[in-house]
């Protein structure tokens, strides 16, 4: 039987949800698991049931970008065998444009800051760590996105963007680090359906009684199926039928177009 093919994981994003669920589930496998996020009674309570031989946590506000390389610089120092990097958090909000007064342009700013900016600074605040360590072992960020960013829906269209955002730069890292080898330096990303989690509560028409997504916990199941067996994106569900339609052959082309756009351009735009 496969396992988890990592040793101690930073996630982000693990005080509620899936990334809560998460946690637990890597914990039971025996992974370390360092929980980030915002609310320290959760932090606390997932450090009381689990015991500091297996867990540690840290509060931190990822949309703070201008903190996220004095984050990376502490949590390093303080688990320098760290060897994967989930960047789970993400928020929703309703809006409708039709009704410009009702959409609010701070939860367009949060939605596009946690979602994709904090995720990016984030990425670029670890990546000297895991190219000196990538050496003589692999090592991994991992992201959750959403089907959304294929199939955006009206009600939630930032948060949608957000996403899409955060797919396009996925496949341009991994496509970059690709061209360094010598760092083992994998790109995940966990494709996400309607889940029950409390990304909805608050939403118009959403209550305790109406939750339509898949548990919680089958989803995290099903991940974590598909982390073991490293496949490089983990689309669950309905999302997975999303992605073969919609990102699957956009996958396979983007490596001969970026080929073509390289062989034109000469030398510019190349790596090295």
């Amino acid at each position: 039987m496969a396992s988890f093919p990592y040793n101690k994981v930073l996630l982000i994003g693990a005080t509620s949800g899936i990334g809560w669920e998460l946690a637990q589930k890597l914990v039971q496998r025996g992974v370390f698991v360092v929980a980030v996020g915002r609310r320290q009674t959760r932090l606390d309570s997932f450090l009381a049931q689990h015991g500091d031989s297996k867990v540690a946590t840290i509060a931190f506000d990822i949309s703070e970008i201008d903190k996220a390389h004095l984050f990376a610089h502490n949590v390093v120092q303080q688990h320098p065998d760290l060897d994967c990097i989930i960047l789970n958090a993400g928020v929703q909000y309703v809006m409708d444009f039709s009704k410009p007064h009702t959409v609010d342009m701070g939860n367009i700013q949060k939605e596009i800051t946690t979602n994709y900016t904090s995720m990016v600074a984030l990425t670029h605040a670890f990546v000297p760590f895991f190219q000196a360590n990538s050496l003589n072992k692999e090592v991994a960020f991992m992201y959750t996105t959403t089907s959304l960013m294929s199939v955006p829906y009206p009600m939630v269209l930032n948060y949608s963007a957000s996403k899409a955002a955060l797919h396009a730069f996925i496949l341009c890292i991994r496509e970059q680090f690709k061209q360094n080898p010598e760092h083992r330096i994998n790109v995940v990303e966990i494709v996400v359906p309607l889940v029950q989690t409390e990304l909805h509560d608050g939403q118009p028409g959403w209550d305790p009684n109406f939750n339509p997504g898949m548990p919680v916990e089958q989803f995290v199941n099903e991940t974590i199926n598909g982390l073991e067996a490293k496949e490089e994106t983990v689309a669950i569900r309905q999302a997975k039928q999303v992605f073969d339609e919609f990102e699957a052959e956009k996958g396979r082309r983007v490596g001969p177009a970026w080929a073509i756009i390289k062989k034109n351009m000469g030398k510019a735009h190349t790596f090295g």
